[in-house]
């Protein structure tokens, strides 16, 4: 009986350093993809959201290759000059969006972005009080 216990508690002591070891599973996002849940806030139908999709990844991959391109010169902008990249990049996204997104889903974008960039420059907001 002495043996029986003393076997399970070594087995039960490797399975918990084991377990330890491995680390957290990434937390599960909340929503989905991105584009999941831009369609769902925005109430996107299929077709917008197939081209909603495809404008977002041309634009990503734009950015890509002249981020790349960058790297390659070896310069670095100036806070200035990316902060007018970053406003000219967005004005050319909401041109794009515009033949795609209806006025109020284009104002509702708008304010999730500043919603979104908000939160980054700040951190989460408080919880409420009470939790």
């Amino acid at each position: 009986m002495k043996r029986m216990t003393l076997a399970l508690s070594a087995v039960l002591l490797t399975a918990q350093a084991a377990l330890a070891q491995q680390p957290p599973p990434d937390p599960p996002r909340r929503g989905g993809p991105p584009i999941e849940m831009m369609a769902r806030e925005l109430n996107l139908d299929d077709a917008q959201k197939a081209e909603v999709k495809r404008i977002f990844e041309e634009q990503r991959t734009r950015h890509e290759s002249e981020r790349k391109l960058l790297e390659a010169s070896g310069q670095r902008p100036t806070p200035e000059e990316m902060r007018t990249l970053m406003q000219q990049r967005d004005q050319e996204l909401t041109q794009a969006l515009s033949g795609v997104l209806s006025a109020e889903q284009l104002t509702k974008l708008k304010a999730l972005q500043e919603e979104r960039r908000q939160h980054m420059r700040n951190g989460p907001p408080p919880p409420p009080p009470g939790q």
